[in-house]
């Protein structure tokens, strides 16, 4: 998909396949450390090792979780940079910064 030139010049199963995090990944295991897709914006972390977020910024935080939110139309409780994400899980939305808070690691998939 490298080198297309845009959005509008990929295939249905091009466009859909980038939205599910195959534009590109990092990896993040150093506390403090934020990361901000230069284009795109993050849809999928796995956390590989236990981990909770300093930063998580949704693109929109009346539908997506993010720390100091609630989500979806504040029908949820408000996410602490304390809560505990446990190993193997992944999450997905659409946040354009992540910063893991104290011991952890994560893979940020963007779409």
């Amino acid at each position: 998909m490298a080198g297309k030139g845009g959005l509008q010049s990929y295939t249905v199963q091009e466009a859909q396949n980038s939205s599910m995090g195959q534009v590109g990944s990092v990896f993040l295991d150093t506390a403090g450390t934020t990361f901000t897709p230069s284009d795109g914006i993050i849809v999928a972390i796995t956390m590989i090792t236990d981990c909770n977020f300093d930063v998580l910024t949704a693109e929109d935080s009346t539908k997506y979780i993010s720390v100091g939110g609630t989500g979806h139309n504040s029908g949820g409780d408000t996410l602490a940079n304390t809560d505990n994400f446990p190993a193997g899980m992944t999450i997905y939305g659409r946040w354009s910064s992540v910063s893991i808070n104290s011991a952890g690691s994560c893979i940020c998939y963007i779409g």
